[in-house]
């Protein structure tokens, strides 16, 4: 009897000396610094029942829409053993939501904590800026107007205005950062480049006119000098990229061209020509068409 007492006591310390012994993982409340897609999160944790092996690294995970860590996103991380805090970063791609949670793992030994027990909540994702140049990023002594084309509760431009639009008389690089009205922000810059065109290229940016300015995707061109050119026509979209060529654009007073545009998405579009003593570029918009 005395035997079976003995061994029933040293089982219960054996197991109280385990649980004791026994690391858990948990992750605390939540702070959120900004509720947009790309802000910051304050993530506290704590560990119980001693300390993980040196060379550990903590880990911040960030769960679906609906709480599911089954396929979690690793959002922050601390080189650690024991009890901390991560500075997490809500991806810029995570979408609209109020149950999101964030939890940490451990991986030295490896453990899962448990999930935070508040809630993670994304408003709203920045909108994405641009800032559009008029009548065009470069100038020769002369003035040219930024504006950024997102609406937002604020602006700050590298200037110092508060704007939505800016007028710039000299080049540089010019920043402006908007702020909506749930706090998020987002930057973008623009160069402005001099560039004075010859006599030669002047006379052809006079020479040639594209109208309707904007359209909704037919621009008719017209030559405002005497007899036929063949010019060097190229047409390129806001991000650079050539749409159209043609190296043989026959043109003359009696007869105007057309650009047809109509299958290409709406924004803004450049021509760039050239008649083999100068060249010219024009900016042209096409409108967005409401049924």
């Amino acid at each position: 009897m005395k035997k079976i007492l003995l061994s029933t006591f040293v089982g219960i310390l054996f197991l109280t000396f385990n649980a004791k012994a026994q690391l858990t993982l948990a992750t605390d409340s939540i702070l959120q610094l900004s509720t947009c897609a790309g802000g910051n999160i304050v993530v506290p944790y704590t560990v119980s029942g001693g300390t993980f092996t040196f060379g550990n690294t903590f880990t911040a995970q960030l769960s679906n829409a609906f709480g599911s860590f089954a396929n979690p996103v690793n959002i922050g991380s601390l080189f650690f053993w024991q009890s901390g805090i991560i500075l997490a970063t809500i991806p810029a791609n995570t979408g609209f939501g109020f149950l999101y949670k964030i939890r940490v793992i451990a991986s030295n030994p490896a453990d899962t904590g448990t999930a935070c027990p508040n809630t993670l909540i994304i408003t709203q994702v920045a909108q994405l800026n641009q800032i559009v140049p008029f009548p065009s990023d470069t100038i020769c002594n002369d003035t040219t107007q930024l504006t950024a084309i997102n609406f937002a509760n604020s602006y700050a431009w590298s200037t110092g205005d508060t704007t939505m639009s800016i007028h710039v008389t000299t080049p540089g690089i010019y920043t402006v950062t908007t702020t909506d009205v749930l706090g998020c922000q987002s930057t973008t810059s623009d160069t402005v480049v001099l560039y004075c065109l010859g006599i030669e290229e002047n006379d052809l940016a006079n020479a040639i006119d594209i109208y309707p300015n904007p359209s909704n995707g037919i621009f008719n061109v017209r030559w405002n000098a005497s007899g036929t050119q063949k010019l060097k026509l190229s047409i390129y979209n806001s991000m650079g990229q050539e749409i159209m060529h043609s190296e043989n654009f026959g043109i003359n007073s009696a007869a105007e061209k057309q650009i047809d545009l109509s299958g290409f998405p709406s924004g803004i579009y450049f021509v760039s020509i050239e008649n083999g003593s100068g060249a010219s570029e024009k900016r042209f918009v096409k409108r967005i068409v409401v049924e």
